[in-house]
Parts: structure tokens; C-alpha cells; sequence
């Protein structure tokens, strides 16, 4: 889900709404898809903005702890 961050005045995409609040919460530019021996390689399309945290290791909540808040 895309969630708009006011500090940075762009959308980045997380897990749940209450993302922005998290202590994991870790704004980042795409860097694209990472191949070893070759490192980092662009996606096609638009450069969006992504939870790092969620990217790298996945995001540290349980789905189902994150319905309960809603």
C-alpha cells in the first residue's frame, strides 16, 4: 500500500497505514534490483520511494497484529 509521508511530500510504499509511526519505519528511494557480481540495476518505469526495513529483511509486524489495530 502507498502511504503519503509529510516530511518527505511523497508516497512510499508499506505494509499498513500505521506504518509511518514505527520505530522500522525507513524511508528510501528504490535502488532497483540487485544481482551479485553485478550490484544494483534500475527498474523500468517510475523511481518510487519504499519502507527499506520491508525491503531488505521484511516488515517485523505480523499481518494479522496489524488488523487488530484497525
Amino acid at each position: 500500500m502507498m502511504v503519503r509521508d509529510k516530511k518527505l511530500k511523497v508516497k512510499v510504499s508499506v505494509s499498513g497505514p500505521d506504518c509511518l509511526i514505527r520505530k522500522c519505519y525507513w524511508p528510501r528511494p528504490d535502488p532497483g534490483i540487485f544481482t551479485q557480481g553485478r550490484g544494483y540495476r534500475t527498474r523500468p518505469g517510475k523511481k518510487i520511494w519504499l519502507c527499506g526495513t520491508r525491503e531488505i529483511h521484511g516488515c517485523p509486524v505480523k499481518k494479522e497484529k496489524m488488523d487488530e489495530h484497525f
